[in-house]
């Protein structure tokens, strides 16, 4: 009766011990290798030891105590396979043994005898539902384990499976913050219209940040079969740059078989499988990517690595590259909205510009020569009605052909063609109702989209502090430095201009955002009007191609 008074007094202390560990929230090394030994010595074992199930059939090593204090391997992985308590506790969820490994088989079992196991005991560790892993207690010596061992086990299987419970649920709130952290983030870049490489860069180093790893990348799926390079973030750098062809990948690699099966892949010894020559030498002997799913296509995938990669790294990735999936759709579809923008003003310019030729060689030309034929057909000094009435017909003609030359200069002016946007704002400001101070700081021509966007910026500026500001003075000041070109545009008028109320100021934002530029109006009443704008001045500004889902 004293010794299973003693027992029942150890075992208790040995669960309020563990319960103090749970109740505390200990790091799970602390509290698995708390639980391995408190398990070992009180039922007098030679070893015991924590191990987890994983997908794909493996089990992990998380903890194990000796009575010798010798290390048994921790974060081994070994396949499940024949007849061994692993493989009992999975099928069927309960307690089970193995007193003669005569019979035993499969990896485990190989392994417990090459360390001279000869009895093994283990219980379920259930958490939600589902065997999440095996606490397992043995003998290498002759032992004979107690009668109700299996129940004993299960008292602290049980204060396991609830401290296990709790940090899941624990991480998966902390892991939903950081996410929606991360997305807000990203969703910021978006709303801002920041350009889709900028988005990708900023979406690789959120996983990166995200997952701890030392190094992640973007890579989009080309619709011609290749890959892109779209970002990488890190310690290691490809031969690959970011924006080039993503090519000489393993065939038996991520990429390839993100590609191939849609779903997330992991390497754990890129020097195990064909071609990983080149990952090792950047220095990448692991690695773990999930694909990106865009508009319900495979659009690419995001790869982290290297460094020891958790079992469950695919699982928690894939939460956050649904969202990742979302941003990268919300960027290319702005983007795309852009390029179909610049495409309008394109075709809008160039329509402009047909017509202005048209009219100008065409009518025009033609009235012209008519006026001309009309005053040679009458000489001045012949003085009757007959020929009065050709010489008005002849003013009226040339009246008719300054009208088109005046309309043809609205459509589309011939001097920005011609001479660029310099002496083009200066013949603005001279044809201004009211006084222009025009200072343009240009040193040659620009990308001639953003000559006509800052022209007609400037033409409806005047136009406006004509006809609405009752402004005395307008200043125009413009300067090209650097990559960009700055607009700025300023009356002392009576002010409150708004931009939702005008269709012209509509259009010129418009304009402007169709280059990826920025346009701001400033207009408190009775205080002027300021408009600001810059755009791009590179060769390819105004031709924006979304560089995303292609």
């Amino acid at each position: 009766m004293g010794d299973q008074t003693r027992q029942l007094a150890d075992e208790q202390a040995a669960l309020r011990r563990v319960a103090t560990l749970v109740a505390r929230v200990a790091p799970a090394d602390e509290l698995f290798a708390a639980v391995v030994a408190e398990v070992g010595r009180l039922l007098a074992a030679d070893y015991a030891r924590l191990a987890r199930y994983e997908p794909g059939e493996v089990i992990t090593v998380m903890s194990t105590w000796t009575r010798t204090g010798s290390q048994l391997p921790v974060g081994q992985r070994l396949a499940i396979a024949g007849k061994n308590v692993s493989m009992l506790v999975l099928q069927t969820g309960r307690p089970a043994r193995v007193d003669d490994f005569a019979d035993a088989s499969g990896p485990i079992a190989a392994e417990a005898r090459a360390h001279g196991v000869r009895c093994t005991v283990g219980a379920p560790i259930i958490v939600e539902g589902r065997v999440w892993g095996v606490m397992s207690v043995g003998a290498i010596q002759e032992w004979t384990p107690p009668a109700d061992i299996e129940a004993r086990l299960a008292s602290f299987t049980d204060l396991l499976a609830t401290a296990i419970a709790n940090a899941k649920a624990d991480q998966e709130l902390r892991e939903l913050a950081a996410t929606q952290a991360a997305l807000r983030r990203l969703a910021m870049l978006v709303a801002r219209g920041e350009q889709p490489e900028a988005v990708f860069a900023a979406v690789t180093r959120e996983a990166l940040r995200h997952f701890g790893l030392g190094t992640a990348r973007m890579i989009r799926f080309e619709l011609d079969g290749t890959a892109t390079l779209v970002a990488n973030e890190g310690k290691t750098t490809p031969d690959v740059g970011v924006g080039d062809p993503w090519v000489g990948y393993p065939p038996n690699g991520l990429t390839a078989t993100v590609r191939r099966t849609g779903r997330a892949a992991r390497v754990d010894d890129y020097g195990a499988i064909e071609g990983g020559e080149a990952t090792l030498r950047e220095g990448i002997r692991s690695a773990v990517a999930v694909p990106i799913h865009v508009d319900g296509r495979l659009w690419g995938l995001i790869a982290v690595g290297p460094g020891p990669l958790p079992p469950d790294l695919e699982q928690r990735m894939a939460a956050f590259t649904d969202l990742v999936g979302t941003a990268v759709a919300n960027a290319q579809t702005r983007a795309e909205i852009i390029a179909s923008r610049a495409r309008i003003v394109a075709a809008s310019d160039d329509a402009r510009r047909q017509i202005e030729r048209d009219l100008h060689d065409g009518a025009q030309q033609r009235l012209l020569a008519l006026a001309l034929r009309l005053r040679s057909a009458v000489a001045p000094n012949k003085g009757d009605e007959a020929g009065a009435e050709i010489m008005d017909v002849a003013a009226d003609v040339m009246a008719v052909t300054d009208e088109l030359r005046e309309m043809c200069r609205g459509i589309h002016p011939a001097i920005l063609s011609s001479q660029g946007l310099r002496p083009a704002l200066r013949s603005l400001g001279r044809r201004s109702a009211i006084p222009v101070e025009v200072d343009v700081r240009i040193d040659g021509r620009l990308p001639e989209p953003v000559e006509v966007g800052a022209y007609y910026v400037v033409s409806e500026m005047l136009t406006n502090a004509a006809k609405h500001a009752r402004a005395s003075v307008v200043e125009v000041d413009v300067e090209a430095s650097g990559a960009r070109l700055r607009v700025r545009v300023r009356d002392d008028g009576v002010g409150g201009a708004d931009s939702l109320q005008g269709s012209g100021l509509i259009g010129l934002k418009d304009r402007i955002d169709a280059l990826g530029g920025t346009f701001s109006l400033h207009s408190p009443a009775g205080a002027g009007t300021t408009v600001c704008c810059e755009l791009p001045t590179s060769a390819d500004a105004g031709h924006t191609d979304s560089g995303a889902g292609e």
